[in-house]
């Protein structure tokens, strides 16, 4: 089955899209940005774990101060998108051909943010919800495909996404407190696959398809590109 095949069928297609080594040194930019908030806080610098691993520092960070370790996840999920590295994989043009060969539709405008799996916050993973959750034709109802670009290999053991693969006309949420989850009785009769995303992935989502984030037992970053219609 072609990739706009599977899109068209099941509301999802992960296509092999950025170099590899490409993707993975965008990580510098969250690097970068953590460094760069961690220094203006009166907390001394050494507590924000520059020596870890990118994908324990949250986690670390955590153990000691809980406060800032949700600061700086915040921080990474509203700003980081803006570092260079980031931008560019944002503003490729393959990304915005692919998608709108995958929808059959011109798109024009997007909304970029780093997304995170991480293990010490497992109440900020994501659960069922399709990315247009009222279908009223503003803000979010104007997005059309998402991207979802893991800044390393992801999957079903590390923070990848499952899918309700199947293209669905309509949203599928129910509002909460919090804003809107898809019921797990909605979707018992539909398919679930976990692609395996390897970095260089671009994993394509129709604007109504259900989706959640599974664990990780390490910290997975992602680039989330919405597109909207034309």
């Amino acid at each position: 089955m072609t990739a706009a095949a599977l899109f068209a069928e099941q509301g999802y297609a992960a296509l092999p899209l950025f170099d590899r080594d490409l993707v993975v040194a965008a990580q510098a930019d969250i690097v970068e940005h953590i460094d760069r908030v961690s220094r203006a806080l009166y907390l001394p610098f050494e507590l924000s774990c520059p020596d870890a691993p990118l994908t324990e520092r949250i986690d670390r960070i955590f153990t000691h101060e809980r406060s800032v370790a949700n600061l700086l996840r915040v921080a990474i999920c509203t700003d980081a998108h803006r570092g260079p590295r980031l931008q560019a994989l944002a503003n490729d043009p393959r990304l915005k051909e692919a998608a709108e060969a995958l929808c059959g539709r011109a798109l024009a405008g997007k909304i970029v943010r780093v997304r995170a799996s991480i293990a010490c916050f497992p109440e900020h993973r994501h659960a069922w919800h399709s990315d247009v959750a009222r279908d009223d034709g503003t803000g979010c109802g104007k997005v059309l495909v998402t991207a979802w670009i893991p800044l390393g290999d992801a999957g079903p053991e590390s923070g990848g996404l499952e899918v309700a693969a199947e293209r669905q006309p309509a949203p599928l949420g129910e509002q909460v407190e919090d804003g809107f989850e898809i019921p797990e009785w909605r979707l018992a009769d539909l398919p679930r696959v976990q692609p395996a995303c390897p970095a260089g992935t671009a994993l394509f989502l129709d604007r109504f398809t259900p989706h959640r984030t599974l664990p990780a037992r390490a910290t997975r970053f992602a680039l989330v590109v919405w597109m909207k219609a034309a």
